[in-house]
């Protein structure tokens, strides 16, 4: 059987296989150009405008409970831009907002607003966001009892008196000690379990002990841990807990806010509280012995806030 060949010579099935070729290679050649184009999405000059706002606004939020103002919208906006969106100019924003001590109408300084933001979001957590006025009260109930004691000659009233004043001062006074470098969360943390309006949320040392757990580390005690936490609570009896021992809620408390497990709990809270999601196992380790060692809540934070996730850059 002869092939019939067209005028130059070619055969039909030849001019087939050549188109469908050309139409392979085009077809490869557009796949390539898209990944490629996938692949640069990140470069900065091509993160839009608004997406620098609202990485700007973000951190805004997040560390000083506000949103910018339009001058600071812009200031953020530049600084960024000017060093291509790189580590390092987020690294310098993240820590200006959180260090600077500028005065700053209606807002004192960054430093000043953004202490009083961590202040405010621990005794969220802690406490269900009670304003200062209800440890002040309680300071101000046990001064009735304190004079009323030394009147009758009633030195246990005396004695607990003073011990309430001073577990609800310290929760005020925890803002300022934190933010001088006095104390570390770790404390504050401990000073927010150790009062009269976390006592009134959870009553009784049954929830009490529960609360404690499940708000440091998302968890409740096994029944060995209740066991030894309830005795050393109701009946001041020396336990050992998380590697340490305590003998009184105060102890208990501290030995709480020391143990591996916070530094966990902290990081798990600081991932949903910013990037909204859990933390992988894999994060969490990645981020805990830093933080562990140093207790530096402002360098977590930034580890966080620079990430491509968190700016959606």
């Amino acid at each position: 059987m002869r092939t019939r060949l067209n005028a130059k010579g070619t055969t039909f099935g030849g001019i087939i296989w050549m188109l469908l070729l050309a139409i392979t290679i085009g077809s490869c050649k557009k796949t390539e150009e898209q990944e490629f184009t996938g692949n640069e999405a990140n470069v900065p000059h091509r993160v839009s405008t608004i997406r620098v706002e609202n990485y700007v606004n973000r951190l805004f939020i997040d560390l000083i409970g506000r949103s910018p103002l339009p001058d600071e919208l812009q200031w953020g906006v530049d600084m960024l831009r000017s060093d291509k969106l790189s580590e390092s100019v987020r690294i310098q924003l993240v820590t200006f907002l959180q260090g600077d001590t500028t005065f700053r109408e209606g807002d004192i300084s960054y430093k000043d607003k953004y202490y009083q933001r961590i202040y405010d979001i621990v005794k969220s957590r802690m406490c269900e966001g009670a304003g200062d006025e209800e440890f002040t009260r309680y300071i101000g109930l046990a001064e009735q009892g304190i004079r009323i004691g030394r009147l009758e000659g009633d030195s246990i009233a005396v004695f607990k008196g003073l011990e309430q004043q001073r577990r609800n001062r310290e929760v005020v006074e925890s803002r300022t000690q934190y933010m001088l470098g006095e104390i570390t969360l770790n404390e504050m943390f401990a000073r927010m379990l150790n009062n009269n309006v976390y006592d009134v949320i959870n009553m009784n040392t049954f929830n009490f002990v529960n609360a404690s757990f499940d708000d440091l580390f998302y968890r409740f005690p096994t029944q060995a841990e209740f066991d030894v936490a309830y005795g050393i609570i109701e009946r001041n009896e020396v336990g050992n807990l998380f590697g340490g021992f305590a003998s009184n809620k105060r102890e208990y408390c501290d030995l709480l806010c020391h143990s591996a497990e916070f530094y966990e709990g902290i990081i798990h809270w600081t991932y949903l509280s910013l990037m909204g999601r859990e933390a992988s196992t894999q994060e969490v380790h990645n981020l805990y012995s830093d933080f562990a060692s140093s207790s530096d809540f402002q360098q977590l934070q930034l580890k966080i806030m620079i990430t491509d996730e968190y700016a959606d850059f």
